[in-house]
């Protein structure tokens, strides 16, 4: 049977919307830390790095039900035509593709409004983060911090309880597999999942605060190119415009979690790479599905290691290349 024609179209978009889902399963879980951790110390930078984290969760939520959606929609039109013949039919409401999708779909739908309660609970912390306040306002304002944390945690379970329901064999366990058996392996799955998805999540947020950065006026722009035209070494130069103590805060705590994510994913990829070479081949594809995962992730991790290291705002292209990395591994399918 000829594929249909929106077949790949979809598989491509559905490649580039899973990074989407994968790092709105973590993001709220990053909001939530910095809630808690900006309640007395770095309150500035954790509220900055809080509310960033929360709206780009907000719209790779978004995105994530786009994905949960389409992948309802194309496992009911993939179903063979002598499917409806079954009993129980899959087309019923209560049966597969139907009941996956349903309650993949409500569970990520309540992710999104503890989201949206999120945002609005925090809204007092965020707005002022950057004000001197006495204690009895501090402790006000801290409170409605922690209520906000609170439930961008629960957000964040409602995302992962999501991964195991879209995954959950509704329409009976395997032959001999008990249901505490399936429980383990479906919330080891999605634990390995959102593990991983602290690097997609925390690149983008990274790639979020530069693009957030203020620009150079003109004549710091010029200043700055005459500048690097008389430095001896590369990269030597005075910057014109150093980056603020919040400024750096808030990118290297996006760093960490970017980190945290590709150290895992670079384990994860070199024990594939490493110990599976005789029973993949040697050919090209072979050595592109076995290598390719490890040099994305390699080469992000030390984007951002040296970032970490060292943020300046003139380092966009290393806040950029990660993630047009991880697009174009989603892309490729490796």
């Amino acid at each position: 049977m000829q594929a249909p024609v929106w077949l790949p179209v979809w598989q491509a978009a559905a490649s580039l919307l899973s990074v989407a889902t994968e790092a709105a399963v973590v993001l709220p879980f990053m909001a939530a830390l910095c809630l808690f951790l900006g309640r007395r110390r770095l309150r500035s930078a954790m509220a900055g790095c809080g509310e960033l984290f929360v709206t780009i969760a907000l719209v790779t939520a978004i995105f994530g039900l786009i994905d949960i959606a389409g992948h309802g929609y194309v496992s009911l039109r993939a179903l063979p035509a002598a499917m409806p013949q079954l009993v129980p039919s899959p087309f019923e409401f209560t049966s597969l593709p139907w009941r996956s999708t349903i309650t993949s779909f409500a569970a990520w739908s309540c992710g999104i409004l503890l989201l949206l309660v999120a945002r609005r609970v925090a809204r007092p912390f965020f707005q002022t983060a950057l004000v001197d306040m006495d204690e009895d306002s501090a402790k006000k304002i801290d409170k409605w911090a922690v209520w906000a944390g609170l439930f961008a945690f629960a957000a964040c379970v409602c995302f992962f309880a999501t991964l195991v329901l879209r995954n959950w064999p509704f329409l009976g366990l395997p032959y001999q597999m008990t249901r505490e058996a399936a429980i383990s392996i479906l919330l080891q799955n999605a634990w390995r999942e959102s593990c991983a998805a602290l690097m997609p999540a925390g690149g983008l947020a990274v790639l979020a605060l530069f693009l957030r950065l203020p620009g150079l006026s003109a004549s710091e722009r010029n200043r700055e190119r005459e500048m690097k035209s008389r430095e001896v070494i590369p990269g030597t130069a005075e910057e014109i415009r150093p980056l603020s103590d919040k400024e750096v805060a808030e990118l290297r705590m996006a760093l960490a979690f970017a980190l945290a994510g590709a150290t895992f994913q670079l384990l994860d990829a070199g024990f594939v790479a490493f110990s599976s070479a005789a029973q993949m081949g040697f050919g090209g594809y072979s050595a592109l599905l076995r290598f390719g995962p490890f040099l994305v992730t390699a080469g992000s991790l030390v984007c951002w290691a040296f970032l970490f290291a060292k943020p300046t705002r003139t380092k966009f292209l290393l806040a950029l290349l990660p993630v047009l990395l991880i697009l174009l591994r989603a892309v490729a399918g490796f």
